[in-house]
């Protein structure tokens, strides 16, 4: 069972954060441990694992860019340790945006690299924000998830960037 169905939700990029707020409390108060103080030692097992299950769906879910990661995860778009081979293109990009970072030593040059990654940011999700703001992700064609993997692999890549640049 994934999160969505846990909480009663259509698997989307976009989640009704109000029902998914009435499912959790709903959840949480058929799961209390006072409700299983009387049980057997098993069956307080089993509510405290759906409580935890609750809490960790529920913060996931509430979670925009865990839920674009979480969405190609159960809809094997992707796999643990997947190695996705960006475009040369692309690759290149990165690597002068580094190059250039490197040889920036004043902080007007670095915060031009910067504003040029979220840039870059904005430009890749252009293609893919229809998709992204689709509710009925059942519509959606494999093509339009690839490209959506795409972009989930691009922005990490540049998010990862941005993170070396701000240490």
């Amino acid at each position: 069972m994934n999160y969505f169905e846990l909480f009663g939700l259509p698997i989307g990029f976009q989640v009704d954060t109000q029902k998914l707020r009435n499912s959790f409390l709903e959840i949480q108060k058929a799961s209390h441990p006072d409700r299983f103080a009387q049980n057997t030692a098993e069956e307080q097992e089993l509510a405290l694992e759906r409580t935890a299950l609750a809490n960790k769906g529920f913060t996931l879910l509430n979670n925009k860019e865990l839920v674009l990661a979480y969405v190609l995860d159960i809809l094997n778009y992707t796999t643990p340790d997947e190695k996705f081979a960006l475009s040369p293109a692309f690759l290149m990009e990165m690597m002068e945006l580094n190059e250039a970072w490197m040889d920036a030593d004043e902080e007007e040059a670095k915060q031009t690299i910067i504003t040029q990654v979220n840039n870059l940011k904005d430009e890749i999700i252009q293609p893919i924000k229809g998709f992204l703001d689709n509710t009925a992700i059942d519509t959606l064609s494999k093509e339009a998830m690839l490209q959506i993997k795409e972009y989930y692999y691009k922005k990490k890549y540049l998010d990862r960037i941005l993170a070396e640049f701000h240490h």
